[in-house]
């Protein structure tokens, strides 16, 4: 039953819509940003991983092909093999070479299985020394421009670790930087909701609370 709205009456009739409550509208509550935070530092991991991964497999793949020496590719060249090593010879020029010991007795240069280039030198022979000491390496080359290389064997292993370091380190790149750019946006959405809130909770300081 609806009471008139009458100056000296009890009952005031509440406009359509207004908030009965005399404590205001409810303020929004601030959020922890621990969320935010987790997917922020996780892409920031990947990538520095990734940084990290990268920059080791190039230093390895450096280090390897500077360690390849020019030996004469039409003649004789005098190196020092370590037992229990096992070297290899590059080139591009179709080359041929034959390892003795001091002694006289004659290394075996295996030919590889498989097709690998460093340095834009393919490797042709390897050789695995019994004993350590000078040995004498001769090679005879068909292309005048031919070149021969000396250094540690680099094997297909090698290779596939340093190919699979490379893909891995993409992909974490790949994964890392939409996670750190997520986190960044959610984070800043979120210190933007929790200004809002702390500003509503001071203009209604007792907005949603009772007595």
């Amino acid at each position: 039953m609806a009471y008139p709205s009458t100056s000296g009456s009890p009952y005031v009739r509440v406009p359509h819509g207004a908030d009965p409550s005399p404590y205001g509208p409810a303020a929004p509550t601030p959020k922890g940003r621990k969320g935010p935070l987790i997917l922020l530092l996780s892409g920031v991991a990947l990538c520095v991983i990734a940084g990290i991964a990268i920059i080791v497999s190039a230093l390895s793949l450096t280090r390897t092909a500077g360690a390849l020496q020019p030996i004469v590719a039409d003649g004789t060249s005098t190196v020092r093999l370590d037992a229990q090593e096992v070297y290899g010879l590059y080139g591009n020029g179709s080359s041929d070479c034959a390892v003795t010991a001091a002694d006289g007795t004659e290394l075996e240069v295996t030919r590889p299985s498989s097709s690998i280039t460093v340095n834009d030198r393919q490797l042709f022979g390897m050789i695995a020394p019994t004993s350590s000491g000078e040995y004498t390496i001769t090679c005879s080359t068909l292309l005048v421009s031919g070149d021969v290389y000396f250094g540690p064997l680099v094997g297909a292993q090698d290779i596939g670790r340093m190919v699979f370091g490379v893909i891995a380190s993409i992909a974490m790149l790949v994964l890392g930087i939409p996670l750190t750019i997520g986190g960044i946006i959610w984070l800043v959405v979120r210190n933007s909701h929790n200004k809002r809130a702390l500003q509503a909770q001071a203009v209604y300081p007792t907005a949603g609370t009772g007595l």
